[in-house]
């Protein structure tokens, strides 16, 4: 038996997730809110009426800005105000709907990460965001609307077998489940088969191979495992994790089953 543990969203590519205890999903859509806003690298071209996908290194990311782990950030769903803390301290809020608090979000960023005066990012999203009718787009590593699932099963059997104590977080997944029978990595066998969560199924379209961004530790935004290497050299992969598309909509919560179709 297979079981949620957590769900997360990730307002904002490359800063901290936000924990749900249940959420609505919709037919080829991401988790609403999931990678929603970015902040693209200067000279990045993004337009928010045709958005497009465009690879990590396009914008501030932990696979090259590791000190974003530094960083709390919360994001209001409704006022779209983004606050940022460091160690439980307010940094900045800035207002995601007002350019000139945009402006400030993104040189705060560029300050705390070095980056030279004219090479400032800007704070980008869609205009339906993740889940409108139109134009709608997630900041996510993959071109798919695509929804993650790690299992903790395998991320521990991982840990013991390279002796380290491996943080979920690391993997930055949407759902984090738990195994009560059946072996770890278990969810490798689920490619091009069929998932039901709740009121949802979801189609299994890939693994997920691990990047540097793996490396970073979430709590203190330092790189110290090398997550991809340790993965190559006990497996002879770097996957962790599974990608699904959601094929039926509805609500998924905290202690659902996972079935196999």
């Amino acid at each position: 038996m297979n079981k949620i543990k957590s769900i997360y969203r990730y307002p904002v590519k490359g800063l901290s997730g936000e924990r749900l205890e249940s959420t609505v999903l919709c037919i080829d859509k991401v988790l609403p809110g999931d990678r929603e806003y970015a902040f693209a690298r200067a000279g990045v071209l993004f337009d928010p009426d045709h958005p497009a996908y465009l690879k990590k290194t396009n914008f501030l990311a932990l696979v090259r800005d590791e000190k974003l782990a530094a960083f709390e950030t919360k994001l209001n769903q409704e006022s779209k105000v983004l606050s940022i803390l460091e160690r439980g301290v307010l940094k900045l809020e800035a207002d995601l709907n007002n350019k000139d608090e945009c402006k400030a979000a993104a040189e705060f960023f560029r300050s705390q990460l070095d980056i030279e005066p004219d090479h400032s990012p800007r704070v980008v999203r869609a205009t339906g965001g993740t889940n409108g009718p139109e134009a709608s787009h997630s900041f996510s590593d993959v071109p798919d609307k695509a929804v993650s699932l790690i299992s903790l099963s395998s991320i521990k059997a991982f840990g013991e077998k390279i002796g380290a104590d491996v943080d979920p977080m690391r993997f930055r997944g949407n759902i984090n489940f738990e195994s009560t029978s059946g072996p770890s990595w278990q969810e490798f066998d689920w490619v091009d088969r069929n998932l039901r969560i709740g009121d949802c199924i979801f189609r299994v379209f890939k693994r997920t191979q691990r990047c540097a961004a793996t490396m970073v530790n979430p709590t203190t935004a330092i790189r110290d495992l090398n997550v991809p290497k340790q993965l190559m050299g006990s497996y002879d992969h770097m996957d962790m994790g599974i990608y699904t598309t959601v094929v039926q909509g509805g609500e998924i919560k905290v202690g659902d089953e996972i079935d196999l179709i």
